[in-house]
């Protein structure tokens, strides 16, 4: 993926993948192993575009409906009839319930989960100014529980086999796998991100109901699956332009240094720093840039004292021991300020 520091969150996705797993298991739903098989193969393409965001149930699940139903046309191809096979023995109502319930997940883990360690960047505005961004990078792994044919996979002597109407149905662990990956620079990170995922579960929600009219007119999975992708993209398109009419959430202030990365383990997070805050003084001194404020810190060598404006316009101080051999930036990522230097005799 394009950022080195993308992240397997394990245990919201643990979390999420049972939720799955017990409303699959409830409705008695099963798949096929080549259907695995397909799903699998699709995921892999869409790992080679290299976009995080792609690698989603709701490309890979919609292009398998939308297989489906352009099946017909493809099978005067021979390469097709392997991948025929397999959508024909495939119950178009389970994948679109699945397609559903991924897109609420999808949207429950951005929510909560997407805003935590995003990695701040600094680039170049277009009024060739330095300004800091954040970019969120995700790719969960649900272990959702489905149920196949017994037989089909081999299993140990005592994996557990169930029989539902004289059929034996063997569990299988199958990974979901949902990346997530925006930028955020007119806004906080958390909100913007929090807001994206609201919406992605508004859209889940909407297409539960969808599915409940596929059970009775299967055809409309086709419109559940284009419905979801073109939404999902509408969704990305908004918030990219509404991110580039906004100023720039993290850019010079003449209140003082706006903090756009905290490093994890540091003295600036012992000092429960947060993105979005302002340090506007130094051991007593106000700063207005990053030069200010190593500089300032500097003369205390051994004490670092901040006074920080929160969220809300009130200020509140920060201390912290410096220690000999401890990193003199003690963890703090600032917008950077550009200097001109001038030659001398």
């Amino acid at each position: 993926m394009e950022n080195a520091d993308l992240l397997i969150q394990f245990f919201p996705a643990l979390l999420m993948g049972l939720y799955i797993s017990i409303i699959t298991i409830l409705l008695g739903i099963t798949f096929s192993n080549n259907w695995f098989l397909l799903v699998s193969a699709l995921y892999f393409l869409f790992v080679l575009t290299l976009r995080t965001r792609f690698v989603s149930p709701t490309y890979v699940l919609g292009l398998v409906v939308l297989l489906y139903f352009i099946a017909p046309i493809l099978r005067e191809y021979e390469w097709f009839s392997l991948v025929d096979v397999v959508l024909q023995q495939m119950d178009i109502r389970a994948v679109s319930l699945l397609l559903a319930l991924s897109l609420i997940v999808e949207g429950c883990l951005i929510r909560l989960n997407g805003p935590v360690y995003t990695s701040p960047r600094l680039e170049k505005s277009k009024r060739g100014k330095w300004v800091g961004y954040h970019e969120a990078n995700r790719l969960w792994i649900l272990p959702v529980i489905a149920f196949v044919p017994a037989g089909i996979i081999p299993t140990f002597e005592y994996w557990p086999v169930f029989s539902v109407n004289e059929i034996s149905l063997q569990p299988v662990l199958f990974p979901l796998l949902i990346g997530f990956q925006l930028q955020v620079r007119g806004s906080h990170p958390t909100n913007a991100i929090r807001r994206y995922g609201q919406s992605i579960l508004l859209v889940g929600l909407a297409a539960i109901l969808l599915v409940i009219a596929i059970y009775y007119v299967p055809w409309l999975a086709i419109i559940l699956a284009i419905g979801t992708v073109i939404a999902r993209e509408v969704l990305t398109f908004m918030h990219k332009k509404r991110d580039e009419v906004q100023s720039p959430y993290f850019s010079s202030s003449p209140k003082g240094c706006v903090i756009v990365g905290v490093l994890p383990g540091s003295p600036a997070e012992k000092m429960k720093l947060t993105v979005g805050e302002t340090i506007q003084k130094v051991n007593g001194m106000h700063v207005s840039n990053e030069h200010e404020f190593y500089e300032r810190l500097q003369l205390n060598s051994a004490f670092c004292k901040l006074e920080v404006l929160d969220f809300d316009g009130e200020v509140r101080f920060a201390q912290t021991p410096l220690y000999d051999g401890q990193h003199h930036q003690i963890g703090i990522l600032f917008v950077k300020e550009e200097h001109v230097w001038q030659d001398t005799i």
